[in-house]
């Protein structure tokens, strides 16, 4: 990726260098040398300027001022997963908010690239840039500024200094920076600054600080508010300024930052002496209430007292212990205000009482003059202190006094309940009264069981059958049934005339039956059963016979269900139940029962009848019936002689009633409830239970025994209690879920707890169903079997919480407590009120409640991880009056520094106001250094707005307060606050009542976090956070130090070293216990003992995760207890992590047992989360060779419990020890280099963790390092490997290996390292490694891997999209690696990456040097021709391998059929930012073959816009990084170590190729270049950097090999092509156009215009690797400027051009003048002729870079070329003189020296034809011509002859003689 803010910070570093140097150093491919602007030094006759350096790809700047990017730069850091851009409220945004339509200030630089950009760059890329060094003045500048106290600071507009020292981000240059500029970036610098020397102590004026200006695009004003003072004004005229516009300009809910500081008074003394002071009733008016500065007074006033405000300029002192209440609308406090209290802590106790009433604005005046504050608009209900100092002691922190919380030891259960019985529901009934004679009683039920004989007086048959009674059997028999009507019929109208029956009551039918049919086998299936048809089933009628004219007989029948008729020839019972309604009773004469409907020819045995109200079997015991809830759950004790299902029932009686059926196990029969014929889930044993038993905090215990048959699919159930609720409605109650069982498994027990909440608040007797899972209409409907069925009473609610009597010493009767929660939720807390306070034989005490609570954990069942008690109540209270609003009072102690405050046993209730910024329950508003303060043992109670902010101020003790109910977060700390003590605070039950819709903008309270930590210079210890809405621990480093008003003030905070954070616990947050963010203090260091450490912490009970850390470097973690969270610890994006000496625990049975859906969440709160004890990443996040180079070491460690599967986690898809996150396999493959030592799971599984599961999320090679053999499962080993079980992971170990539960392998005794070869994606699908021991002989095949997301990141260039890994651990030796395809065939993957891992922590892994690489054979004439692939359109049937830059979108390729060139496929990419664009990966066997051999790029585009239309922003005529039209870039990846092969960098080339002219919008256009070939392990191209938006459309690529020409070594030099095809711009933003017709004899010419410098022309790089040292070039061109030059000139605003010819080697650069302009004879159009001869230095024998360009001409003119010619002049020892006879007119000649001389071509020459050359306006003798000789012609001895003709004249050229000296010479010069 390309990250700008890397490229600035790298590009600063040469900032002081001239910007041509720069740009040579830069330009090393494209020629773009030293421009060498210096008018004074120019190069003269050929002199060469030999520059000379290193050029270090990643150590480049950019090349010029404003240039935003790097040719060539190093992309290393941070592994990222590209992303769509975050939800907002999931982002640490904190300070980055900023209102729509909000304009930059005046000056402001438009910000070039994208937040886009930003949004992805690492966050640690300023340190990376250079910036670590800075961190240690950035820290020593917010100690300064926090510990300046009285002496206070100064705002002022950062100079460069300031911002070098504390904002590293910003990345300054050496340059100055104005004013403006400073202005312009939105910098305000907090700064330490000398008194003003022009400060006069009698001019208040003069003195006052000037306001620094708001910053808005960091704060923008609220609604309603006024502008801050202008940023060069003095705030002095501000006093002058009326009331209403201070209302609107001074808030202090708005910007503060302006306001200056506060002081004591000078009108008070140091200490006040209040012996016999006044009391405060003797100012008392009927107005506001003032203490006078100077003066103390004692509050007198009575219980109750009203004012109209409190302004305590001097001392108030209120005793010790005096009760008032005292209602005020503001009380402010510039002198002291001191108040004690001694008392136990009740609410009977209550002393001083202070409620801030009104919603009206108040205004405070400060007493004595602050620059800003006169006077300040402070809102509503305040309690300020400005100045001055409180001094309130409502709890001594002394020996004896006791804590404000404490855990709870042990809960006093209350007893179950015993409810009255009522008859009929929860107890048997009795029949009726005799109706005839009182003395009979009545019987409860009648049996007929035939055992003495029949009453065939009521026991008939039906007309036609018969009736028989067998006395042997006991048994009534029908025999000759011929009819349906036929069967038995009993009349039962004596027995309800003589005992009535009761009116709706239920009574019991029970009979006992046999049905023999001769036509089938004895145990048969009944007709019944086979048909299921209503009318192949007997029935059981009741006929009801009214009194003569009373009504109509009428029948109720029941059928008989399949599911109950026993076999044939079987006995089995049938059950029914039966009301009489009054109609039913009223003018009875007879009823009758009958049993009939059976098939003709059937036989019927009855063996019983019975008829009963149901008996006190049917009903909870009366004298404890709430111990069981179920009645007869055992089926072993029912009504109807035990077989009656009274009290179950079914809920679809048309298909199945329970039955109750018995088996003989191993001797003993049991009974037990059948239920079959199910057609729905809810189909099965359906029961009620009294609802007077459920009291609320009891626990139940469930349990039962379960079976099914029918099926063979495994089935789930849980246990369902639903019914109406007196709050919460119709609730279904879940519980108790029961694990998958099988047929197969037989009986199988599920039990677990339950916590009666409100939600079994049941207005009547609830339902209780068992519901299964797993089952529908296709995969039917097994048959239940259930036993012992019960739900039972286990525990009371907690009447009372046993505790350490120390701490609870103060804790009085009738205070108030609060109970943290027990749950997943902070909801759960509860509160009660302390009725006694008993003591106990083990010295501790019993708190005994009012109300009982819901039982919670205590250290009895969880030791060191229960629920804690706190007292809410104080003696002294700061109350904001409840108005119906959400805004409550604040307390807030502003810009006082060096004032110790005593806060200490207030309880703060109603504070705060919501989403007020700075209207917080308790906060200190940048105080600075208050040493001595104390805000201890507080209670917030209901707060709107947080519990204490701590802003901009150091060295305060906040300890043992209390937070409850809170809104926003509960303990805030800013970025600058430091040296503050936090410790054994605790914050619960945060609410959800702000939203990131009406947060304060820039802040974060929507998340509502316990402790919310953005600065990391305060200690934790000992703190609890319990029931964050989000968090409990948030610590979040920021990369940038936001001070007051969120105004910048320093630069990241990451690298920072943080304060001691030990002994702290979260539990019950409704996300992470501890949220762990971007700590990098490794960076600043590197030292890996000087990290950050978390010491001792505990988690427990959170819902997601215990510990979450997130981009963490080298953190430790030593000490520690997690349970019951979702995840442990989960390690993302962070790496070099330790985590040693911690218990990991899995859900508990307690908890499980504990939590239901009723009373909270549960784990597993979406089904797609996983739990584990340590969620980690498989591959590492940051790759740089300082980066800590390792992933985890786990030390110590133990973990339990995630081995209950749906036992315990139902909804979990699974559960392990150890997981890995499925969207962090950046490599592809496991890289994360990992060690165990002494590390124990307990696992019934034996499962360390799934790998096959992990091979799922992309990590299929897993190697953990166990360093002591502790995860041997044998174990027998002293050391080993946790690998996948793979063959291609094992296959070398022989038996070292065994597989293990999990996928997984152990491996004994031996150690691995790792390489990792990353290859081409494409065409690779079937590649494998095979990597052979050569001492053994073995060998493995390793598959390729690749991540798999969608179609835009498989052919992503970075991070690895489009790479396939292939990943080899093994121990020391020797071995060949080859790539093989399916057949065997040694094949090449395009390229293959060689990285190593660090070592890992043990001896004897394969090192580098031990793999050999073995290649295939390269035929490199044929197989590198053309080295792009898929680049002719007319063969092309899909886009790869070709790739993209774009990390953003879906799909980004695509391929177009029909819309290429000729009708061809074309190759479509969507962009949207300029950086992105279409690469392809080189064969790096071809680039390492063909390395420094030149290479021609060319293809052809199309660029659209967004909607497909040409685009019309294309300008070719910008330089490149001006991103105004595509070029060809090619990124290498480079090793920083080659000797270690562990870190990679890229490097890019650009600007290679770039777009020809002319071109036109409408039609393709020609990328086209040449270049050296590099090689690297990989090398791609990219045409990349047409502007934003702009979409391409690609056809007819290539990359062919370009061969030297002597004899042409320019090429197009003509413009044969008829356009500018080799040809570019030397720099700068000219215009190049190829002018057809213009040129010489109307040929073609190139223009160069819109020039910026003298040296910025057309220019070509040549290949001369054809050319060798010492050989001669010749150089010739025609050329022209758009204003006539003088030839003979060096005044730069004249002069002509010539021709330069620039060579980069080795990083040594040469510039060389080789060819002038000699004659002043043009052609026809003005034409000169500009040649010369250039002698081939050694240093540029093959060149990494040739280029010919044309400079000097004023930067104000064209600058035409035609006819541009380079060619070798062969060595010609025969005739050294080129062009003796002038023929070609002055070619190859040229002057002695430019400006003493002029030269002419004259005609005809010597012998009166051809040509000569005059020389005239000469100066000196030695004035003439001159010609490079070929010195290598020149051998000593060798003899020459010269011969020339002269003919001199005068100026009238008239023939003059010569004598001597005078006559013409001929001078061989030259040097060794």
């Amino acid at each position: 990726m390309k990250f700008q803010n890397a490229i600035l910070a790298i590009a600063t570093a040469f900032s002081g260098a001239n910007n041509n140097m720069v740009d040579a150093k830069l330009w090393n491919l494209r020629g773009f040398g030293n421009a060498n602007n210096n008018n004074e030094v120019m190069m003269k006759n050929d002199e060469v300027i030999n520059h000379s350096g290193s050029l270090v790809g990643e150590e480049l700047p950019s090349p010029s001022a404003n240039m935003g990017e790097l040719f060539l730069s190093e992309q290393q850091g941070e592994r990222r997963l590209p992303k769509k851009k975050k939800d907002k409220g999931d982002d640490e945004v904190e300070g980055a908010s900023k209102k729509k339509g909000d304009k930059k200030k005046k000056g402001q630089k438009e910000q070039k690239i994208g937040d886009a950009i930003l949004e992805g760059a690492p966050g640690d890329a300023a340190a990376k840039a250079g910036c670590d060094e800075l961190e240690d003045d950035v820290v020593d500048q917010f100690r300064r500024i926090l510990k300046k106290g009285e002496n206070g600071v100064k705002k002022s507009k950062a100079n460069k200094e300031d911002v070098s020292s504390g904002l590293c981000d910003s990345c300054t240059t050496s340059e100055e920076r104005t004013e403006a500029d400073i202005v312009a970036s939105h910098i305000d610098i907090m700064v330490e600054v000398p008194d003003d020397p022009t400060c006069d102590p009698d001019d208040k004026e003069s003195c006052i600080e000037t306001g620094a200006g708001d910053d808005d695009t960091l704060t923008p004003p609220e609604e309603g508010e006024g502008a801050s003072p202008s940023e060069e004004g003095e705030v002095g005229a501000e006093f002058e300024a009326t009331s209403r516009q201070l209302m609107d300009g001074r808030r202090l809910t708005g910007n503060t930052n302006q306001i200056g500081q506060f002081a004591p008074l000078s009108c008070n003394p140091v200490e006040f002496d209040c012996t016999g002071a006044a009391g405060l009733s003797t100012v008392v008016g009927g107005g506001p209430v003032v203490v006078p500065c100077g003066t103390c007074l004692v509050y007198d006033l009575g219980d109750e007292a009203t004012i109209g405000g409190l302004h305590i300029i001097g001392k108030l002192l209120v005793p010790t212990n005096y009760k008032s209440t005292l209602s005020t609308p503001y009380v402010f406090v510039q002198g002291e205000l001191e108040m004690s209290d001694n008392q136990p802590i009740s609410e009977d106790n209550t002393s001083m009482k202070i409620v801030l009433t009104g919603n009206t604005d108040v205004m405070f005046t400060p007493h004595e003059p602050v620059a800003g504050a006169a006077p300040l608009n402070v809102g509503e209900k305040p309690f300020l202190v400005a100045g001055g100092k409180l001094n309130i002691r409502g709890w001594d922190d002394v020996e004896g006094s006791g804590t404000t919380w404490t855990p709870i030891l042990a809960m006093a259960e209350a007893d179950r309940l015993h409810p009255d019985p009522i008859v009929g529901e929860t107890a048997a009934r009795t029949a009726l009264p005799h109706l005839s004679n009182p003395t009979i009683t009545c019987p409860n039920k009648v049996v007929h069981d035939f055992e003495g004989g029949v009453d065939f007086s009521v026991w008939k048959g039906g007309d036609g059958n018969v009736l028989s009674y067998d006395e042997a059997s006991g048994t009534l028999t029908a025999t000759n049934l011929r009819r349906d009507w036929q069967g038995f019929r009993l009349d039962f109208t004596k027995f309800t005339k003589d005992c009535p029956l009761t009116q709706d009551a239920t009574y019991l039918v029970t009979i006992r039956l046999k049905i023999e049919d001769p036509t089938l086998e004895d145990g048969a299936v009944s007709i019944c059963e086979t048909n299921n048809h209503p009318d192949h089933c007997p029935k059981l009628g009741r006929s009801i016979i009214k009194a003569e004219g009373k009504g109509w007989l009428y029948d109720d029948k029941v059928r008989l269900l399949p599911s109950s008729i026993g076999r044939n020839n079987e006995w089995f019972t049938f059950a029914t139940e039966w009301t009489w309604d009054e109609n039913d009773l009223t003018d009875t004469v007879a009823q009758v029962f009958y049993l009939e409907n059976f098939k003709p020819g059937q036989i019927l045995h009855m063996d019983e009848f019975q008829f009963e109200l149901p008996s006190s079997k049917s009903y909870a015991p009366v004298e404890d019936p709430c111990l069981e809830l179920v009645v007869n759950g055992d089926a072993e004790n029912a009504d109807g002689r035990g077989w009656h299902h009274y009290p179950m029932w079914s809920g679809r009686t048309d298909r199945f009633i329970p039955t109750i059926l018995e088996e003989t196990v191993d001797g003993a029969v049991n009974k037990y409830w059948h239920i079959e014929n199910r057609i729905w889930i809810g189909d099965s044993l359906r029961f009620h239970v009294n609802h007077q038993c459920f009291m609320l905090g009891s626990t139940y215990s469930i349990s039962l025994r379960a079976r099914f048959t029918g099926k063979t699919h495994p089935v789930t159930y849980w246990f369902e209690i639903k019914g109406d609720t007196a709050t919460e409605g119709y609730k279904y109650n879940k519980p108790l879920y029961c694990p998958q069982q099988s047929a197969a498994d037989g009986w199988v027990t599920c039990s677990g707890d339950f916590v009666v909440d409100e939600n079994y608040d049941f207005t009547s007797s609830p339902e209780i169903v068992l519901v299964t899972q797993d089952e529908n209409d296709s995969t039917g409907y097994v048959d239940w079997d259930f036993d012992d069925v019960s739900i039972k009473f286990k525990s009371g609610p907690a009447a009372g919480l046993e505790v350490d009597k120390s701490d609870a010493a103060r804790w009085g009767v009738n205070s108030d407590v609060h109970i943290t929660s027990n749950t997943l939720h902070g909801d759960d807390a509860q509160d009660g009120r302390v009725k006694a306070v008993s003591q106990k034989d083990n010295g501790n005490v019993v708190i005994e409640l009012e109300n009982p609570i819901t039982p919670v954990f205590s250290e009895q069942e969880t030791p060191g991880y229960g629920v804690e008690i706190a007292v809410t109540s104080r003696n002294i209270k700061i109350i904001g009056e409840d108005d119906g609003t959400y805004n409550g009072g604040y307390l807030q102690v502003f810009h006082t520094p060096g004032v110790a405050q005593v806060i200490e046993g207030v309880e703060f209730f109603n504070m705060g106001q919501t989403s007020r910024k700075n209207r917080f329950a308790i906060q200190l508003l940048y105080n600075g250094n208050v040493e001595g303060t104390s805000i201890s043992s507080n209670s917030i109670r209901q707060s709107n707005m947080r519990c204490i902010s701590v802003d901009g101020t150091a060295n305060a003790t906040i300890a043992s307060n209390v937070g409850a109910g809170i809104t926003g977060h509960c303990f805030y700390f800013d970025r600058i606050s430091a040296d503050n003590m936090v410790v054994d605070n605790l914050a619960s039950n945060l609410n959800d009542r702000i939203n990131s819709g009406n947060r304060i903008d820039g802040y974060d309270d929507h998340y509502a976090d316990g402790f919310a930590i953005w600065s990391p210079f305060n200690h934790f210890i000992g703190n609890v956070a319990a029931g964050g809405h989000a968090r409990g621990f948030r610590y979040y480093l920021d990369t940038k130090t936001l001070g007051e008003d969120l105004i910048q003030v320093g630069g990241t905070l990451r690298v920072s070293p943080i304060g001691t954070f030990k002994d702290n616990k979260a539990h019950s947050n409704f996300r992470q216990g501890f949220h762990l963010a971007d700590l990098e203090q490794f960076f600043q260091f590197r030292d890996p003992e000087n990290v950050p450490v978390f010491e001792n912490l505990s988690a427990y009970r959170n819902r997601e995760q215990g510990i979450y850390s997130y981009n963490c470097v080298y953190c430790k973690f030593i000490r520690g207890f997690l349970s019951d969270n979702q995840k442990g610890i989960e390690i993302r994006r962070s790496d070099g992590i330790t985590l040693q000496d911690f218990v990991i625990q899995g859900q508990t049975e307690l908890f499980k047992n504990y939590v239901t859906d009723n009373n909270s969440h549960k784990l597993c709160g979406h089904s797609s989360w996983t739990s584990e004890g340590i969620h980690m990443m498989g591959t590492l996040w940051r790759l740089g060779d300082q980066d800590p180079g390792f992933g985890l070491r786990v030390k110590n460690v133990v973990l339990s419990g995630f081995d209950k599967e749906k036992e315990y986690y139902d909804n979990c898809p699974s559960t392990e020890p150890i997981g890995f996150s499925t969207d962090t396999h950046y490599g592809g493959h496991f890289d994360y280099k990992t060690s165990f030592e002494n590390v124990t799971v307990d696992d019934g599984r034996d499962i360390i963790l799934d790998g096959c599961r992990a091979a799922s999320y992309g990590y299929p090679d897993i190697a953990f390092n166990d360093i002591d053999g502790s995860l041997d499962p044998d174990k027998s080993a002293s050391n080993g490997f946790l690998v996948t079980d793979q063959p291609y992971m094992t296959g070398l170990f022989g038996d070292s290996c065994k597989s293990t539960a999990g996928c997984m392998s152990y491996c004994a005794e031996i150690c691995l390292g790792m390489v990792t070869f990353f290859t081409e994606r494409f065409g690779t699908e079937n590649y494998k490694l095979k990597v052979t021991d050569t001492a053994s002989g073995l060998s493995i095949d390793i598959p390729g891997n690749v991540r798999t997301y969608n179609e835009r990141w498989n052919t992503y260039a970075y991070d690895g999209g489009a790479e396939r890994t292939f990943a080899a651990s093994l121990p020391a030796g020797n071995y060949t690696a080859a790539f093989v395809d399916e057949f065997g065939n040694t094949v090449w993957p395009t390229y293959a990456e060689e990285q190593w891992a660090q070592a890992a922590d043990c001896s004897g892994g394969v090192s580098i040097g031990d793999i050999t690489v073995i290649k295939p054979a390269l035929d490199a004439a044929t197989e590198c021709a053309d080295m792009i692939r898929n680049g002719d359109s007319a063969n092309r049937t899909e886009v790869t391998p070709w790739l993209h830059t774009k990390w953003y979108g879906e799909i980004v390729n695509e391929l177009k059929p029909g819309e290429g060139i000729g009708g061809g496929n074309a190759i479509a990419m969507d962009r949207t930012y300029h950086w992105t664009g279409i690469a392809q990966n080189l064969n790096s066997m071809c680039t390492d073959a063909r390395e420094g051999e030149w290479y021609e790029f060319s293809a052809w585009m199309k660029m659209t816009d967004a909607n497909g239309n040409p685009s019309t922003n294309i300008d070719p005529n910008r330089e490149w990084w001006r991103n105004q039209a595509p070029i060809m870039t090619i990124t290498d990846r480079q090793y920083r170590d080659v000797s270690t092969k562990q870190h990679l960098y890229n490097a890019e080339h650009r600007n290679l190729a770039a777009l020809a002219r002319p071109y036109n919008n409408d039609e393709w256009g020609h990328i086209h270049g040449i270049f050296k070939m590099p090689t690297s392990p990989r090398l791609w191209f990219e045409l990349e950097r047409a502007p934003d938006n702009v979409k391409f459309l690609l056809d007819n690529a290539s990359l062919t090999p370009l061969t030297c020409n002597r004899d042409g070594l320019v090429r197009n030099g003509n413009l044969e092509t008829n356009d500018s095809l080799y040809w570019d711009t030397y720099g700068g933003d000219l215009v190049l156009e190829v002018l057809h017709g213009a040129g010489p004899n109307g040929g073609h010419a190139l223009r160069s215009s819109s020039r910026n410098w003298y040296d910025q022309t057309q220019s070509q790089a040549l290949n001369i690797d054809c050319v060798n040292a010492g050989d001669r070039i010749a150089f010739s061109a025609k050329i022209k400027t758009s204003v006539d030059c003088l030839i003979y000139s060096w005044d730069s605003n004249q002069r002509c051009n010539d021709i330069f010819f620039h060579t980069d080697k080795d990083n040594v650069r040469e510039y060389h003048r080789v060819g002038y302009i000699t004659a002043d004879t043009p052609d026809e159009g003005g034409w000169h002729h500009v040649h010369g001869i250039h002698i081939h230095s050694e240093n540029g024998e093959k060149p990494d870079l040739a280029k010919l360009y044309f400079a000097d001409a004023n930067p104000n003119w064209d600058v035409y070329t035609a006819d541009v010619k380079a060619y070798v002049l062969e060595q010609n020892c025969q005739a050294l003189v080129e062009n003796p006879d002038m023929e070609e007119k002055d070619l190859y000649w040229t002057y002695t020296d430019r400006d003493r001389s002029k030269v002419k071509v004259i005609t005809p020459g010597a012998g009166g034809s051809g040509h000569a050359l005059r020389l005239y306006d000469r100066d000196h003798s030695w004035r003439g011509l001159r010609q490079v000789l070929d010195p290598r012609c020149f051998v000593p001895g060798e003899e020459f002859t010269i011969n020339a003709k002269f003919r001199l004249t005068d100026a009238l050229l008239a023939g003059v003689a010569c004598a001597g000296t005078d006559c013409p010479s001929v001078v061989l010069y030259g040097k060794k």
